[in-house]
């Protein structure tokens, strides 16, 4: 019998820590169905190391045990934990030793160790995610860069498996996080029945459609805002980086040295980026055609557009416009 631990913590998701549980209980359903032997059934429980009540941090009291389980846990999941700014949060993980010896301890037994999105920064204070791949969520990838950076990021995977070591993205995939459990623990039948029940779409597996191009870095360096300003302002213009340059009154080699040190890319870089995060925001909230997009960010050739949009996002404008748009799925009322 599967046995979790499912952590909880001050100011977790009170939707992680549960809704994890609940593919569990799923799952438990289709074995059920399945006349699948008790041993095969997961067990749960909800785990806290201090001893003391926990709150969700929307409020919701969470019912726990502080007991040492009595058998070795087979699986533990982190959840994703509220994030109130980086010095907050970066105390909230140096007060936590004694929960990543115990992560640390129980992996060593044999355990899996599940972390969701801000978890996954739990998780690599154990040490353990050193050398190895794991992802985080998209919005917080510098933050984990900076403070792990022996750990083998990748931003782009929802979900990474490493040794026992499972992390996911964004906080919404613990759903997916938890059909790779079950998957591992009951097979990929059971996993797929489960993921249609509770209507988990399991080809979402990348988060580089939902990440900015454009990030908000905050530096210094006037000559770069100038730079950014203006390129905000001339979006749609033809431009080239001498001109740019002249524009300015700076050298180009200037130019790039500059941006490259405020915002670790160059301007040419920064224009493609911004031309399709522009680009992106008319496919989500206008009915422009692509051609005119197009035109509107500074491409006169929409095929070429189309290709560089894909090559960056992975999606064709199509596909992304069909998956983001807002307001354009209707219900429709039938005789």
């Amino acid at each position: 019998m599967p046995f979790a631990a499912i952590l909880a913590l001050d100011g977790c998701y009170a939707s992680s820590l549960a809704g994890f549980a609940d593919v569990l209980q799923v799952a438990n359903a289709h074995l059920r169905k399945q006349r699948a032997p008790a041993s095969a059934y997961f067990e749960w429980r909800f785990v806290s190391l201090s001893g003391k009540p926990v709150v969700a941090s929307n409020g919701l009291p969470i019912a726990v045990r502080d007991e040492v389980a009595d058998r070795p846990f087979d699986l533990i999941f982190i959840p994703s934990l509220h994030y109130g700014g980086r010095k907050v949060f970066e105390r909230f993980l140096g007060a936590h030793a004694h929960v990543y010896e115990w992560l640390k301890s129980e992996w060593q037994r044999g355990a899996w160790l599940a972390a969701n999105c801000t978890g996954t920064f739990a998780l690599a204070e154990t040490g353990l995610l050193d050398g190895r791949v794991a992802t985080t969520t998209w919005w917080l990838e510098q933050q984990f860069r900076s403070r792990y950076p022996l750990v083998d990021l990748r931003p782009d995977p929802v979900i990474t498996e490493a040794d026992r070591l499972i992390c996911a993205g964004a906080s919404a995939s613990y759903l997916l996080q938890a059909i790779r459990v079950v998957e591992r623990f009951s097979g990929a039948a059971i996993a797929s029945r489960c993921a249609k029940t509770m209507l988990i779409d399991i080809s979402q597996t990348s988060q580089t459609p939902y990440l900015p191009l454009i990030s908000e870095k905050e530096h210094s360096d006037a000559l770069v805002r100038r730079a950014q300003h203006w390129l905000i302002d001339h979006l749609s213009e033809p431009l080239r980086v001498p001109q740019l340059a002249t524009r300015l009154a700076v050298s180009e080699r200037t130019l790039i040295r500059r941006f490259n040190a405020a915002l670790g890319e160059s301007p040419l870089t920064y224009l493609q980026n911004l031309r399709i995060d522009t680009a992106r925001a008319m496919l989500e909230g206008t009915g422009l055609g692509v051609e005119d997009i197009a035109s509107r960010v500074g491409y006169i050739d929409s095929s070429s557009f189309s290709r560089l949009f894909k090559g960056r996002i992975g999606l064709s404008p199509g596909a992304y416009r069909a998956r983001f748009q807002f307001g354009k799925t209707q219900i429709k009322s039938g005789a």
